[in-house]
């Protein structure tokens, strides 16, 4: 006697099967990004190095000498200029290393007279437990740790130097062969376009308003005479790089520094004035430049620069925002991947 099974059918949803395999695939790739990390980084800190620096190679070629020159010229003033930066941080580190030791012990002496006041009001927190609980040298110290890593990353500068100078010299050709792989009018080879412009807009801006902030702060330390100016100008070029948090967190530490090394006086001047920057700069001028081309929230921001520093480390945190933004129209040409791409908009 034949046995005969009853077969149920079970109906899946194919749209929630398409999302499940692309949130699978999704956590493979970023695994495979995490494994990679190291290399990575290289490839794309040299990557959007060359996007930022495509429209001024093109606008250097209207001067009808080579563009291999151009781009060779171009990238040897950029190296030079990373090299400068390179020696005067490390020659700067171990005498910032040693204030950082010092601060906790000086501010708390700075604050013994100051606190008697507080103390006669019922305050049972001594001064030593009150700068315990904000520790600003071991803050110094993270800072100190943070440059040296940004330091050993730039001892990778000379592979990043030679992967720029090929791709900004076969720009065209690759323009060309894209041309052949796919129509003009392709939706592969419009995200492309669109992807390319969205992120040299954003890294071009972004560049140029994190130069004006690393300059003025160096500028206005420098007249209030407080120690590592420069080193705190390139802090603040780097940390505006940062969304959302960046120019806050490097604007901390040179202020502690001046309140406890140059006095209340130097201090106030120096807060208000770095203030009235990261304002302007920040709140007033980032939000009228990108206008509508970032798309995305702070809170997706602020998510996807918690995941690339889990994936990539310090290169994520620099280039969290373009990587989403890649990210986000990468979704938009995949099946399913649509709804995810709306979950990254503002």
């Amino acid at each position: 006697m034949r046995r005969t099974t009853m077969r149920i059918p079970i109906r899946t949803d194919n749209k929630l099967l398409q999302r499940l395999l692309l949130l699978a695939a999704l956590v493979i790739i970023m695994m495979g990004i995490h494994m990679a990390a190291s290399i990575l980084s290289v490839l794309l800190l040299a990557l959007f190095l060359a996007i930022v620096l495509e429209p001024v190679v093109s606008l250097l070629c209207r001067t009808r000498l080579p563009r291999p020159l151009i781009v060779v010229l171009l990238g040897l003033v950029l190296l030079m200029a990373l090299v400068y930066t390179l020696l005067k941080l490390v020659a700067a580190l171990p005498e910032f290393n040693q204030m950082s030791m010092q601060m906790q012990g000086l501010l708390t002496r700075q604050l013994a007279d100051s606190w008697l006041p507080l103390q006669s009001m019922g305050l049972s927190l001594t001064p030593e437990a009150a700068v315990s609980l904000v520790n600003p040298g071991q803050f110094l110290s993270l800072i100190a740790r943070m440059l040296s890593g940004i330091s050993s990353l730039f001892s990778a500068m000379l592979v990043i130097f030679l992967t720029v100078i090929f791709m900004l010299i076969e720009v065209p050709s690759l323009v060309a062969k894209c041309q052949k792989l796919f129509r003009a009018t392709s939706p592969e080879m419009q995200m492309v376009r669109q992807g390319i412009a969205s992120v040299s807009h954003y890294l071009a801006l972004k560049t140029l308003i994190s130069a004006v902030n690393g300059l003025a702060v160096w500028g206005v330390l420098s007249l209030l005479q407080v120690k590592f100016a420069f080193l705190w100008g390139v802090v603040a070029f780097l940390f505006n790089f940062i969304p959302v948090v960046g120019s806050m967190v490097a604007s901390i530490p040179p202020l502690i520094q001046a309140f406890v090394f140059n006095g209340f006086s130097t201090g106030a001047a120096a807060l208000a004035i770095i203030l009235l920057i990261n304002l302007l700069l920040g709140w007033v001028l980032e939000p009228y430049l990108f206008g509508r081309n970032l798309n995305m929230s702070t809170s997706v921001i602020i998510i996807s620069l918690l995941v690339w520093e889990g994936l990539l480390g310090m290169t994520g945190v620099l280039l969290a925002v373009p990587l989403t933004m890649m990210l986000k129209l990468a979704l938009e040409q995949v099946e399913g991947g649509k709804t995810l791409a709306r979950l990254l908009e503002g």
